[in-house]
């Protein structure tokens, strides 16, 4: 027996990692799924070329580019089965990947947990069970260390919290995990379904783009402290806190927003005063913080 999946998969602008990520389903010894590309408003469309060489793929336009966020929602929301797996358009399934998922859904209560999650290639784990629940206190603590993909129960996550993944564009779905950690904790399979791929050029690691989109990336660590910031410190994990804290100062020196970079220093000061030594940053011009940033991350 087939469990019955969806396959969400969100693109902007990457029609060829599309094409290569769609291959990688059609490869799968499954016969019980759909596939859904919502496509975050590409310029120019490829959408009849898709559908064209996929014609299996229902395929959803964006009237405007707002994130991959509602671009997942409205997956989820067109999504048949109860079963939804996101997917990132730049990466691949693994060739047994379906069949891997079904089986823990035959074993395992799939009506627990509004969110299920499997490895990919570049997840570390701290523990070797086949099935755990990760508190929110060891996810913020590093004990899930890389990617996981989400497999959505949507009749549990849309209608008994009503859940979604939120608008912001860099960062969104971490909001939405760690609450789910506190109110569920989060479900690991260690199972790797999906190999991650390092070939796109606007990955969120990428460092010219963390520099490009450098107000988002502070506004990501900023809605971090805003709605988690009491849980942290309730968790003992103050060095998490100062962390984004740090973040948030760096993204915003970056962007050029300096008396916000000043005032979440000074919060930051409250949990540790030894980061004063950082104060000369904020007199040097931000064409030289640019730079720095750039010798930090490849060192």
């Amino acid at each position: 027996m087939e469990t019955s999946l969806s396959i969400v998969i969100t693109t902007y602008n990457r029609k060829e990692l599309l094409r290569r990520c769609l291959n990688s389903i059609m490869i799968q010894d499954y016969s019980n799924y759909e596939v859904i590309v919502v496509d975050d408003h590409s310029i120019p469309s490829y959408k009849n070329e898709i559908v064209k060489e996929f014609p299996q793929v229902k395929y959803l336009c964006q009237a405007k580019n707002s994130g991959p966020g509602p671009a997942r929602n409205r997956g989820i929301e067109t999504a048949s089965s109860n079963f939804v797996i996101i997917m990132d358009d730049d990466d691949i399934f693994r060739p047994e990947a379906f069949e891997k998922v079904n089986y823990f859904f035959m074993e395992y209560d799939g009506d627990k947990y509004p969110v299920y999650n499997f490895i990919l290639s570049n997840s570390t784990l701290r523990y070797d069970d086949f099935f755990r629940v990760y508190s929110f206190e060891e996810m913020i603590d590093n004990a899930i260390i890389g990617d996981v993909i989400h497999v959505i129960n949507k009749e549990h996550f849309l209608s008994k919290k009503n859940y979604s993944f939120p608008a912001s564009k860099i960062g969104a779905e971490s909001l939405l995990w760690y609450q789910i950690a506190l109110d569920y904790g989060f479900p690991i399979i260690n199972e790797d379904i999906v190999q991650l791929m390092d070939d796109s050029e606007d990955r969120l690691t990428n460092t010219s783009r963390q520099v490009k989109y450098a107000n988002e990336f502070a506004n990501y660590q900023l809605d971090i402290i805003t709605n988690f910031k009491y849980s942290i410190i309730e968790h003992g994990q103050i060095r998490f806190l100062i962390k984004k804290y740090m973040g948030a100062v760096t993204y915003l020196l970056l962007s050029g927003k300096r008396r916000q970079a000043i005032s979440s220093w000074r919060e930051m000061l409250k949990y540790s005063k030894k980061y004063l030594v950082i104060l000369p940053l904020f007199l040097l011009p931000r064409k030289l913080i640019i730079q720095l940033f750039y010798k930090y991350r490849l060192r």
